[in-house]
């Protein structure tokens, strides 16, 4: 499957790219390469995808990249992506890529919650406590 994935690519499908990324992040089926997994979900992130722009975000949260992390978190969330929402609102309550703004926290969460994301409405929980 990864071999017409490549394929996919190699075409410009950005579903693809995403896919493929995700296989490469997890070595499910593939070699794990954390690297090809990057470039794989900047290329389907830089033509707009907000999945692969907060995969990506995930991503490079992990490796403590948290100033791209939240660029990317932001690029999804403005687009309306309830996953970046949620996870942009957590880089706003905590501090991580930016300044502390529970303000701003709130907002996005209270985006996400009115889309069904449990995350969000369990956070915006949090902010109230």
């Amino acid at each position: 499957a990864a071999k017409i994935y490549r394929r996919a690519v190699e075409l410009g499908n950005v579903d693809a790219m995403r896919y493929l990324a995700g296989l490469h992040n997890t070595g499910s089926g593939v070699k794990l390469d954390k690297k090809k997994a990057e470039r794989l979900y900047r290329m389907a992130a830089d033509r707009g995808d907000t999945i692969a722009q907060t995969k990506l975000g995930f991503l490079l949260y992990s490796e403590k990249k948290l100033e791209e992390a939240f660029r990317y978190y932001t690029l999804a969330a403005d687009q309306g992506f309830s996953m970046a929402e949620t996870s942009l609102g957590c880089c706003y309550g905590r501090g991580e890529g930016t300044e502390v703004d529970l303000g701003k926290a709130r907002y996005w969460f209270e985006r996400a919650a009115a889309k069904g994301d449990e995350d969000a409405i369990a956070c915006l929980a949090d902010l109230d406590d």
